[in-house]
């Protein structure tokens, strides 16, 4: 796929007042087994920010086991938001609740329909960390704005993990969006909603600074402002540092060993979050 980004920063000069809102989304696989990914999200957003979080949580299982998360989550300032993903019923209906572990990967495609106040926001997924402050004030892509995959110079393909989304073209775009889902069915795996974005967006996205959604394997860098996990997730790269690379598969592996010693310096400040409460 050759996606044709646009090259310009993703900004106007109109004085729009900067993004208020991030928004981040779980469903009851991620409560249960990425809860510290979640808290330090929550934790370094809280410290290193100005955003005002909101979790997007799908609701169409029973959540009464981690009934004592969400009320973390409330009292760390979250507001919570019980939604079941309309694109995801499409794909439960062609591959069956076996796939529901995916349902909150599809959470994100609806906030152009939930968010009512705000023209742009922030979108991450959970396995981020907030190190510094970021001035959203001329953010405004036509669509989204987001960062390349796995090579910081590769714009053929991009990661969704961090996006600034445009609310009202996103939303005006919904049905075009819709129909990529449904005909990618046949051809895509159920939790693959990001291949989807990068089709129906190859040629209207914009460029996202690295530095928003900086990867581990890419080294360390002081100035990253968000980090994001993509690959191993932090529980995976303690146990490849006491030397379980082989449990997981491959490409694991693979990414792991980029760049050891960026994962080494990150991770020293997740655990720190980790064991910090909310500012």
């Amino acid at each position: 796929m050759n996606a044709t980004p646009q090259t310009g920063p993703a900004t106007d000069d109109t004085g729009a007042r900067p993004i208020q809102k991030w928004y981040f989304a779980a469903n009851l696989n991620g409560l249960r087994h990425a809860f510290d990914q979640i808290e330090v999200a929550v934790k370094s957003a809280k410290s290193k920010t100005t955003l005002r979080p909101y979790c997007l949580i799908d609701d169409h299982e029973d959540l009464s086991e981690v009934a004592s998360r969400l009320n973390w989550l409330e009292k760390s300032g979250v507001s919570l938001i019980r939604h079941r993903a309309e694109f995801f019923d499409i794909v439960r209906q062609h591959f069956g609740p076996k796939v529901d572990v995916f349902s909150g990967h599809w959470l994100r495609s609806d906030i152009p329909i939930l968010e009512t106040e705000e023209e742009v926001v922030l979108y991450t997924d959970i396995d981020i960390m907030f190190r510094r402050d970021i001035d959203f004030s001329r953010a405004r892509p036509p669509f989204l704005a987001c960062s390349p995959e796995h090579r910081q110079d590769d714009f053929s393909y991009f990661n969704s993990g961090v996006m600034i989304m445009n609310i009202p073209a996103l939303r005006d775009s919904r049905a075009m969006l819709m129909q990529v889902v449904k005909d990618r069915l046949d051809s895509m795996p159920p939790y693959d909603d990001q291949a989807t974005f990068n089709v129906a967006y190859r040629d209207t996205w914009t460029r996202l600074p690295n530095l928003w959604n900086w990867k581990p394997y890419w080294g360390f860098n002081a100035d990253a402002a968000i980090v994001h996990f993509h690959g191993p997730k932090p529980g995976m790269v303690r146990r490849m540092f006491g030397g379980e690379v082989d449990i997981y598969p491959p490409e694991y592996g693979e990414i792991f060993h980029r760049n050891p010693e960026g994962y080494a310096k990150y991770m020293a400040e997740f655990d720190e979050f980790l064991g910090t409460e909310v500012s």
